[in-house]
């Protein structure tokens, strides 16, 4: 008879590695239709949102060097001063472009913010945030799934 602590880790762990196997892919699939399905929910959601003329205040384009420094554009509409949310590095320069000319560009206004474009809008919204912890689920379950299937997979060839 076999001594507990001279077994090998996997040996000893196998039946427990097959069972999260198994957990681990049966989510993983549940993950994935639920990621596909309110990815599609998310792209054919109504958005509530006005195309508004908004005046540039400032624009600052981050150091590609710094981790700290970030892209930051403020600007005025209807009196009030809004920084402008998901920016990008190409929309970044387009406002200084309008901020030089002095002329006013267009934004995108929801929900008592200014945004950079329609993207913006949409990964907020409740199905947008759904969709994104869904999509960052399934990343972790293929990885736990591959995980777990190669502890399997090492326990069965460790006992031949």
């Amino acid at each position: 008879m076999e001594n507990f602590e001279s077994k090998d880790f996997y040996i000893r762990n196998k039946n427990i590695f097959k069972k999260l196997s198994i957990i681990s892919g049966v989510l993983l699939v549940v993950f994935f239709v639920m990621t596909v399905a309110f990815y599609v929910l998310n792209n054919n959601e109504h958005l509530s949102y006005e195309v508004v003329e908004v005046n540039v205040i400032s624009a600052h384009s981050a150091n590609p060097l710094s981790k700290t420094d970030s892209d930051r554009v403020v600007v005025e509409y209807n009196g009030k001063n809004y920084e402008v949310e998901n920016l990008k590095t190409n929309e970044t320069l387009k406002y200084h472009t309008y901020l030089s000319a002095k002329k006013r560009a267009n934004a995108y206004f929801s929900n008592g913010k200014i945004y950079a474009n329609i993207e913006g809008i949409r990964t907020t919204t409740v199905i947008g945030t759904i969709y994104f912890v869904f999509l960052f689920g399934t990343l972790i379950l293929i990885f736990t799934t591959a995980v777990l299937v190669g502890c399997v997979v090492e326990a069965k060839k460790r006992e031949k």
